[in-house]
């Protein structure tokens, strides 16, 4: 066997004299054990599935693939350190789609403990959190389940919504570039939740998120009636809720009844 230049992925190739044929050298042991550290990695760090994929060139499919077989080899651990904590950080990550789940509680500085599970309903995440000392504050990201789970074990404990999952969302509810006013200005203010680090600068925050919905009052409470007809846009109504009656003339009412009946 000789040395014969590199493949596509830079894996060295040997050619045969006596056969005349060329292949590359597969280690499975190697393989594997790089499959593993990945699956670790993605478990246990702060990087998305998407940036394992791009930073080690292959696609979302393959990632999947690799780590299939290894989700069923890892056991459910028990609790690393039975000291609690100060803060927990709780998240649940998914292989695929939004089953095969892995309930993972960590620190700022290691792993405190996981567990593989369908789905991320209040009985996993209930069975999950009463193997685990109490805190004194938790991060999560508002999951209901586990929201619920968190009030009912730990009634002491301070449980603070990641920030991150507040910006994201607000990016996936209002886009990017937002089409109304009221939606350009509230994206700004999710963007600023990352300068609050005090109680001072937390009330700030606060009184301008209120100074944004007094000024968008009208446009919040919009509700669109009937479904709309061939060829013409839905219809709005807004709501006022100092007053107990309708607010809309007598030709709106007509209308409205209209799209409703």
């Amino acid at each position: 066997m000789q040395k014969r230049g590199l493949t596509a992925a830079g894996i060295q190739r040997w050619y045969c004299n006596l056969c005349r044929s060329s292949a590359v050298k597969s280690r499975p042991d190697t393989q594997a054990r790089h499959h593993r550290t990945l699956f670790i990695h993605w478990l246990t760090g702060n990087h998305s599935f998407s940036e394992i994929a791009d930073e080690h060139g292959v696609s979302r499919r393959t990632l999947i693939r690799w780590f299939t077989p290894l989700w069923q080899q890892f056991q459910q651990p028990t609790v690393l350190s039975q000291t609690p904590c100060s803060v927990y950080i709780l998240d649940g990550v998914y292989l695929s789609g939004r089953e095969n789940a892995a309930l993972i509680c960590r620190t700022m500085d290691a792993q405190i403990s996981w567990q593989f599970v369908e789905r991320e309903p209040l009985a996993n995440w209930m069975n999950f959190l009463k193997k685990l000392p109490a805190p004194d504050a938790v991060v999560i990201d508002g999951q209901k389940g586990l929201l619920a789970a968190a009030q009912c074990l730990w009634a002491q404990t301070k449980i603070q919504r990641c920030i991150v999952h507040i910006e994201r969302l607000a990016r996936i509810k209002l886009r990017r570039q937002p089409k109304t006013d009221a939606g350009t200005e509230l994206l700004k203010l999710t963007q600023r939740l990352f300068t609050v680090h005090t109680k001072t600068q937390r009330g700030r925050w606060l009184c301008v998120y209120r100074r944004w919905e007094r000024r968008h009052a009208g446009f919040l409470k919009e509700r669109s009636y009937g479904e709309p007809l061939a060829g013409r846009r839905r219809r709005w109504v807004v709501y006022a809720p100092q007053h107990s009656g309708c607010t809309l003339t007598h030709s709106e009412c007509a209308a409205a009844s209209f799209y409703l009946h």
